[in-house]
This record gives C-alpha cells, sequence and structure tokens, in this order.
C-alpha cells in the first residue's frame, strides 16, 4: 500500500492534469441532482455566486428529463470566479456527492480521494466550505416531505414577504438553500464559519427532534471557528445545556454491549406482526429497465470496459416484463417500465424513481439484462455493478422501507473490470434490501426465446400463488427449489441466489379482487 506521502503526490499530480477542457465533459456525465449538489457545493459560498448557480440550476430544472446535463456550462463560470484553486475544489465537491465514475474518468483512485478529502465526515473538509459540505449531508438525510416541511415553515417565519423561490421540488433541498444564501436567510460566514447563523434551521431541527442534524451544524461551527481560533456567532449563543444536548445525541450511534439475556430476549420476540407496512393503496413504484437491443459504446475513455464479444438481443424479455408487470399490479404496485438504457441512463432512472417513492410504503426493482459477476450491462454495453444500484435504493429516502432488487442477468465472470469499491458508510443503510438474482455467480442465467427466463417465471408464478400469504424469503426459498429442478435441453441446470437485510417479515399486501 502507498504511503500517505506518496498518495498526496500521485493526487497533487492528477489534479494538474485536469484540463479545462474536461469540465463539458464532467458536466455531461452528472444527472441534474449531481449538478445541483456540486452547484450548490462551488457556489454556495458566495451570495452573488449562489444567485447565478440557482438561476441556472432553475432554468435547467425544466430540460433535466434526459440522462445528462450537458450544457450548463456551471463548471466554466466556477473557473472563472475561482481561477486559482477550482481543481482541488471541484473534485473535492465530486467525492463528496459520490461521483465515482466521473471521477474514475478523471483518473482517480476513489479510495485514495477518500483518505484525503473524508467525504463521509460532514463536519469536515479541506477546501469546500465546511457549512455547505454539512448542509448537503443534511440534504441527503432529509426526506422530501421533510425539507418541504423546512422551506413552508422559513416561508412562514418571512410572512408579509411574497419573493419566496417559485420552485416545489422538495427533493432539491439544495436549490432552496442557494435561494435562502443569496437572500441572506442563512449565512455560512468566513472559511471557518466565523459569523455564520443558520438557526432558522437549527430551531426546525429541535423543534422536529432532529437531533442529529442539529448537532452536525453545531459542531460543524464550533470545530471550525476553534480551529480559525476566532470567535463565532452562533457559536457563542449556543448554550451550555445545548452543547450538552447536541454531545449527548451523539450517543445514539455508539455501540452498546447487551448480555447474552437480552439478546436472546429479543431475537424470540419476533412474531407475524412483527411487518413492514405495506398497503396496497400505496404500495410503491415497480421499475423494470428491460433491456432488449444493445451497441457498443463510442466513447473511447469507455472502452475497457466493452465486453470481448458484442452482447446479443435478448430474445423472449418482453415475456418477463409482461408478466413481472401482470403479477405486482394486482398487489397495488405501480409499473413503471424503461427500455434499452444506457449505463448513465439506467443509474439515473433508479435515482428518479427512489425520489418518487418516499410517499410509498416500498419499492420493486426489476433489471433484465446481459451481465457478468458482479454487474448488468446498459445498452450500450458499459456494465454497471450491482453495488452501486444497491448503494441508490438503499440511501436515506427510503430507510426502514422494504425493497426488493430483482437481477435478470449472467453472472459469468468474464469482467475486464477487476476493481471492487468498499463503501464507506453506515452498515445501517443497508437494512430492509432483498436481492434476488437469477444466477449464483459465475455462471448463466437460462432464457427461453419465446416463453422468457426460468428465474423471472418462476419468480411470478410464486408471486402470484403466494404474494400476500407468505414472506418474500419464502417465496424465493421456492423459487430457488422449482428453478433448481428444470432442465434444459442440453440438460442445462441453474441455481438462483437471494440474500436480504430485513429487520421485519416483508408480506405484499393483499391482492385486488
Amino acid at each position: 500500500m502507498a504511503s500517505a506521502g506518496h498518495q498526496g503526490f500521485n493526487l497533487v499530480a492528477q489534479l494538474n492534469n485536469i484540463h479545462v477542457e474536461d469540465l463539458q465533459y464532467v458536466e455531461q456525465d452528472l444527472c441534474f441532482y449531481e449538478l445541483v449538489s456540486l452547484g450548490f457545493l462551488l457556489f454556495g459560498d458566495d451570495r452573488t455566486n449562489a444567485e447565478f448557480a440557482l438561476q441556472k440550476l432553475l432554468i435547467l430544472s425544466n430540460t433535466h428529463k434526459t440522462g445528462g446535463c450537458g450544457g450548463a456550462d456551471l463548471l466554466s463560470k466556477y473557473i472563472s470566479v475561482n481561477p486559482r484553486n477550482w481543481r482541488a475544489q471541484l473534485v473535492e465537491a465530486l467525492a463528496i456527492i459520490g461521483a465515482r465514475r466521473v471521477l474514475r474518468k478523471l483518473g482517480f483512485d476513489w479510495n485514495e480521494l477518500h483518505q484525503h478529502y473524508l467525504p463521509h465526515i460532514g463536519e469536515l473538509s479541506l477546501h469546500i466550505h465546511p457549512l455547505l459540505k454539512a448542509l448537503y449531508r443534511v440534504c441527503e438525510r432529509l426526506k422530501p416531505a421533510q425539507a418541504g416541511q423546512l422551506v413552508l415553515r422559513v416561508n412562514e417565519q418571512r410572512k408579509g414577504s411574497d419573493d419566496h423561490l417559485r420552485f416545489y421540488d422538495f427533493a432539491y433541498l439544495e436549490i432552496f438553500l442557494l435561494d435562502w444564501i443569496s437572500r441572506r436567510i442563512i449565512i455560512l460566514g468566513d472559511r471557518v464559519a466565523n459569523g455564520a447563523d443558520v438557526d432558522v434551521l437549527l430551531e426546525f431541527f429541535k423543534f422536529n427532534d432532529m437531533d442529529a442534524l442539529k448537532t452536525l451544524l453545531i459542531e460543524t461551527i464550533v470545530n471550525n471557528a476553534e480551529k480559525g481560533g476566532m470567535r463565532n456567532t452562533t457559536a457563542d449563543q449556543i448554550s451550555t445545556d445545548n452543547k450538552a444536548a447536541a454531545s449527548g445525541s451523539q450517543q445514539i450511534y455508539k455501540p452498546v454491549k447487551e448480555s447474552a439475556t437480552s439478546t436472546s430476549i429479543r431475537s424470540c420476540d419476533l412474531t407475524i406482526s412483527d411487518r413492514y407496512e405495506v398497503r396496497r393503496e400505496r404500495a410503491g413504484i415497480l421499475l423494470i429497465i428491460n433491456q432488449l437491443e444493445f451497441f457498443r459504446e463510442t466513447d473511447p475513455s469507455l472502452k475497457q470496459y466493452l465486453p470481448n464479444k458484442p452482447l446479443s438481443p435478448r430474445d423472449g424479455s418482453n415475456m418477463d416484463k409482461e408478466r413481472l408487470k401482470e403479477v405486482f399490479t394486482q398487489f397495488g404496485y405501480r409499473p413503471q417500465v424503461f427500455e434499452n438504457l444506457t449505463h448513465i441512463e439506467m443509474m439515473h432512472r433508479i435515482r428518479e424513481t427512489v425520489k418518487l417513492s418516499f410517499q410509498f410504503d416500498s419499492l420493486i426493482v426489476c433489471i433484465l439484462s446481459h451481465g457478468i459477476d458482479g454487474s448488468v450491462y446498459g445498452s450500450n454495453s458499459i456494465p454497471v455493478e450491482i453495488v452501486e444500484i444497491e448503494h441508490i435504493i438503499t440511501g436515506d429516502m427510503l430507510l426502514g422501507k422494504p425493497k426488493l432488487l430483482i437481477i435478470q442477468a449472467c453472472q459469468k465472470d468474464e469482467s475486464p473490470i477487476n476493481e471492487r469499491r468498499k463503501l464507506y458508510m453506515d452498515p445501517h443503510r443497508f437494512g430492509d434490501l432483498v436481492k434476488a438474482m437469477s444466477t449464483v455467480p459465475g455462471y448463466s442465467a437460462m432464457r427461453h426465446t419465446i416463453e422468457g427466463t426460468w428465474f423471472i417465471q418462476e419468480l411470478c408464478d410464486a408471486v402470484q400463488r403466494f404474494g400476500d400469504k407468505r414472506h418474500i424469503g419464502d417465496i424465493l426459498i421456492a423459487v430457488n427449489r422449482k428453478v433448481s429442478e428444470r432442465r434444459g435441453n442440453k440438460n442445462e441446470v441453474m441455481m438462483p441466489i437471494s440474500s436480504y437485510t430485513l429487520r421485519k417479515f416483508f408480506y405484499l399486501p393483499s391482492r385486488s379482487n
């Protein structure tokens, strides 16, 4: 493993390799939500710049339905306002928002960036204003409904003023924060948060018992003010009791050892009544990504990720798509079907579906495609790692809600990608997820060109029969048994695999009459 000094040298050298011409491609590779977050982190520390970014993003919000957001020219503008240090700030901002694919295309190693910038620690930053990073973490943790309550609260406090933002998509809270910064409703202060005023946020978090978010902002202000050796107006106003409460709220993150007795009591306490609440009228979205036709990506920078041979059409996949729709709509799920999506479009569509799912009780994502060990292919023959899909589905927006990820794809080990990235985050966020895959790693999945795939058809049969009567784990066991008993024309066999981090029983809601 390289030493810290050697890593730093590599990082500086790689920063210097970023050219102005690269920026247009960076913007093209970012989805709208990523561009919103990036614009917030780069422009939010100055009122005038925040207003510029705000107007650009508002215009772009009407045209972001496609996968990329090229043409915004935010980064070109950023160089003009920050000609000396734009590279380091850009890379840190990209690390904070987790734009790993963009960073990889720029030549960076994620593990090295993670150790250098510590993007997972909200109150610490190197080049980005520390409060902007903390506020970005707030945006990540608040559900759209909670963000909407915050916006309404701020507007109520400014009664008599008709200048509040005419934008109503609360999933993009950073846009509202840019507006509040430009109108000095919140003040970030200088580089060490001296003079910061975020009381309107602290009051909301306190009123709604969001101690963790309140603590994050308080600790960011206090810690950075101490580093700068200066007093801070907001920090000075925090009472000793508030500081003690903030410190106390952090105790919930510390592991507590339990006795063997208490552990056994809890393990025996699980009964059939401990179910996720999944109501038919709010069951959720059934997202189906059906990859039928494939082409080979022409971008030279992605050539290394292409399979050795062109990917063939997936005849019979429409049968799987129709069967999934037919079965799960009986339980109240709302199908959304997308076909032949590139790797970028696929990730964008999953992210957008997750954002829409905050209002529902659960989420089902089905990906029907070719695949290799640990990945599924976009229509442009570029693989997407399944762990990245899990990362999106298990975000804070659906925390505590059951998610079912169904992967119908081969998993043969033919990948040109030998990098496997570790996710540095709280493992609890991966809770409440069921992952059902058509085959164990290293093997092909069987697909009939007319009748569909073995796995999806058996899964639909089992859900049709037991969906609201049996726990999803039991249903998947039945699917494993049925698929393993099948034989192909040449005596082919197949073994699905499933895993889950459920904390309750997951039953589908009662089906329609």
